[in-house]
């Protein structure tokens, strides 16, 4: 009820009682949709702050205001040095005005989130503050105040409907006469129940109450409320305190939330996309069984077949098996047994994973259930800088991966392959390459006080050959060596190393799904 004019006409009167003959000595802004007036004569100094950011659009009163020394800006300056000569309401509108001695006036037009103060003269708008609301240069502020007969018969005439009858009631004066049961009462029963809420809005003090967290003011008495004030200016006060902190924590609280749930989500749907792919992978057919069942026949496989029916031992039935005809039994067998070692490594790597989200998100869920439990505005804040994770990963000069819980960096290019080596990589991290062909480096982080796993190491070997020239090859040799035995030559292109200390790991070419942002 604060942007309504029952409210608005006490405060224009105890303005009136508190500004008249008072000089503006300043008036300025510091902050975007913010003005301060600063009045004073040789008794008392008084200050107003209007904050009209569309969301809040309230009015404080102060003693005292400290002005930055930086960001601030004068307004409305052929004012400065002015009297107040008197406050007054636009009759039934969200608007008053201050008149000054040099015969101009600041309208306070308290329009919601169309709030705005316009300097006029001489019925003419000369200056707006919200400069951006360029429809209130049209205005003409004696069309504000409104001349409406509040007699019963013009009641009767308009049927007895509040809203035809005095539009400036509001939204909950509106709602205070339906929980009065208004439209069931016969026509003189709502005529007497509309003037005596009339002459409540009028004599009623201001409560203060809170609403889904929200503070609002209100004429109207409700439950038990959170404070009562028969000064406006002090309610005017308590709610700005109450109304801005609330605005600024849920502002602060919905850019810490927003990316928390945007990463839950994601981690949500990666477990349950991982899971999807572990299950399938489970059911396939292992690649060992079936070369066990070749290598159990031998003696009944043609020498070059591309494909043979034989006895699957394990479910007792005929199974066909497809083959490379130009290589023997013995290595068709070879390949699938190389096959079901990455296929268990595959395996590994997708429980790993798994595990390791589901962790991520149980801190996520964690992190979140405090943040929506934070009442300081500071900390919110210093929450938010996750919010900015995905525009720093572009900037990255690798791309992550999650293996079996290790951090596996790929260099992008062979300006980002120096970067990756010779500034982010530690001496003890293991460093591998694609031997003998260009390639992005890559780098297993290492966990101190742990040995690396063998396979995280061919797994990492496999995305090393996966970017590089030996992409399509069947079988790749990769160098794997700790980053301490790799230097750079003075001299030597982009991405080129001297690796001084290697040993060399056999891998099928694979990229995998698991890219991560960290």
């Amino acid at each position: 009820m604060f942007h309504n004019y029952f409210f608005l006409k006490r405060l224009a009167k105890s303005l009136d009682q508190l500004l008249k003959g008072k000089e503006l000595l300043e008036c300025f802004s510091q902050n975007k949709d913010e003005l301060i007036l600063g009045f004073s004569d040789e008794n008392q100094a008084t200050y107003i702050r209007a904050n009209l950011i569309p969301q809040i659009g309230l009015l404080q009163v102060m003693d005292d205001f400290k002005r930055a020394k930086k960001n601030s800006v004068d307004i409305f300056s052929d004012l400065i040095g002015a009297k107040v000569e008197s406050v007054n309401v636009f009759q039934y509108e969200r608007s008053f005005w201050i008149d000054f001695s040099n015969n101009q006036s600041l309208v306070f037009k308290m329009h919601g989130s169309r709030s705005n103060i316009l300097l006029t003269e001489n019925n003419q708008v000369l200056q707006l503050f919200r400069s951006k609301l360029e429809n209130d240069r049209e205005l003409t502020p004696s069309a504000l105040y409104k001349n409406i007969d509040l007699s019963f018969e013009r009641f009767q005439s308009v049927e007895a409907n509040p809203s035809k009858f005095l539009p400036a009631l509001g939204k909950e004066v509106k709602k205070h006469l339906q929980e009065q049961d208004y439209q069931d009462r016969d026509l003189s029963a709502k005529w007497r129940l509309l003037t005596e809420t009339l002459e409540a809005l009028g004599n009623n003090p201001c409560y203060i109450y809170t609403k889904d967290e929200k503070p609002f003011l209100t004429l109207v008495a409700l439950d038990e409320p959170e404070a009562i004030f028969e000064d406006p200016l002090l309610a005017c006060n308590d709610l700005y305190i109450r109304y801005t902190r609330w605005h600024y924590l849920c502002e602060a609280k919905n850019k810490a939330v927003k990316p928390l749930e945007d990463q839950i989500k994601k981690t949500e749907n990666y477990i349950q996309n991982t899971e999807d792919k572990l299950l399938k992978v489970l059911d396939r057919r292992g690649y060992d069984e079936i070369a066990n069942i070749i290598m159990a026949n031998l003696n009944q496989i043609p020498k070059g077949s591309e494909q043979v029916t034989l006895l699957d031992f394990y479910n007792n039935s005929e199974i066909e098996i497809k083959l490379n005809p130009e290589l023997s039994p013995q290595k068709n067998a070879e390949n699938l047994y190389r096959k079901a070692k990455n296929q268990n490594l595959e395996i590994a790597n997708l429980e790993g994973n798994i595990e390791s989200r589901k962790t991520k998100l149980e801190q996520l869920k964690k992190q979140l259930k405090k943040v929506q439990n934070t009442e300081e505005i500071k900390a919110l804040r210093n929450a938010t800088p996750v919010a900015q994770g995905s525009k720093r990963e572009i900037l990255r000069p690798y791309h992550a991966y999650e293996i079996m819980g290790y951090q596996v960096l790929v260099g992008k290019n062979a300006k980002h392959n120096d970067e990756l080596t010779l500034k982010i990589a530690n001496k003890n991290d293991m460093w591998l390459h694609a031997k003998d062909v260009a390639g992005s480096h890559v780098v297993i982080k290492d966990k101190a006080g742990k040995n690396l796993p063998k396979d995280v190491l061919e797994m990492a070997a496999q995305l090393a050959a996966w970017y590089s020239k030996r992409k399509t090859d069947s079988l790749c040799p990769v160098i794997y060596t700790p980053k301490k035995y790799v230097r750079k030559r003075k001299g030597d292109p982009p991405g080129a190393v001297v690796v001084e200390k290697e040993d060399v790991i056999m891998v099928i070419p694979k990229n995998y799904d698991n890219q991560v942002n960290i």
